[in-house]
Order: C-alpha cells, then structure tokens, then sequence
C-alpha cells in the first residue's frame, strides 16, 4: 500500500475554476486600476493548502491601497463555512511590483498556519498568469514565508 510521506515544503494548489473567479472578483478594481481583494476558500492541512473558489468581499479600494471590514470579512468566513470550507488565503493586487508590504502584513485579517497570500503585480492585469506574483504561507513564529514558485500549481479541470 501507497503510504505519502511527510511533506517538507508548504504548497499552493489552485483550481482552475478558482483562478477563473480569482479573475471576476478583482476585475471591477482591474479596471479601475485599484488594488483589489479576494478571499480563497478550501482546505488546508498547514502543509497543502488547496483553494477551490474565490469570493469578492464588500471592500473600500483606491490606485494604493483596500480595506475590509470586519462585518464584511464575516461575512466571507460565513460564506466559506456554510458550504464546509475554510477561508485558506486571500490574493490583493498593487500597482507596480508584488511583494508583501508592511500594511499586507499589519492588515491580514486572517492568519494561521496553511493560510496563503498572493499578491500580484500591475492590479492583476496578468491573470491568469502568475508571472511575477509574490506568494506566502502563514507559518507560526515565522509570519509569512515565501512559497517556491515550484510549490505552487493550477490544477486543470480534467486531469486525463
């Protein structure tokens, strides 16, 4: 019998659907050239986290910055919940290049260990591509780590 051993590195498994709504929750700021959020709902064993939906939370945005308050991040851990799913992360835009910022950080309304963080470059207007994008996993006592690029994968619709 098959037995997976331990997994030494954090990764990101994205669905394509995901991706695709990834895309629709952050078009509204794309085009208004605004910093966008999204949550990403899934599950996560602190090691693997596999997003497969995106949800666009009610959020205040500028060229510069967003906020979500706390009625509205309720309201997407409600929606996750509801449907058996955690809010495994969260992908924001900036408008030049993709890092995590020091408001990233301070701003994170969530955070556990498994929870990701995407932040893509130029409003998302690469989606959906990740080229150049910035991707994090929360680890505890560590914050916010970088995830090798090798680490993170769409999954496609039909696998054969």
């Amino acid at each position: 019998m098959f037995r997976p051993g331990p997994v030494t590195a954090p990764r990101l498994l994205l669905t394509e659907a995901c991706v695709a709504g990834m895309r629709d929750c952050l078009e509204p700021e794309i085009r208004k050239a605004h910093e966008g959020i999204a949550y990403l709902a899934g599950r996560t064993d602190s090691a693997v986290t596999l997003a497969i939906a995106s949800m666009r939370p009610a959020a205040e945005t500028t060229r510069g910055s967003f906020s979500v308050s706390a009625v509205a991040m309720a309201r997407i851990v409600r929606a996750a919940a509801d449907r058996g799913l955690q809010v495994v992360g969260q992908v924001h835009t900036h408008p030049g290049r993709a890092y995590h910022s020091d408001g990233d950080e301070d701003g994170a309304r969530i955070a556990y260990t498994g929870y990701v963080s995407l932040v893509l470059p130029d409003y998302g207007r690469q989606l959906p591509g990740f080229d150049d994008a910035a991707i994090f996993m929360f680890r505890a006592g560590k914050g916010f780590v970088p995830i090798d690029p090798a680490s993170f994968s769409t999954i496609p619709e039909r696998l054969a």
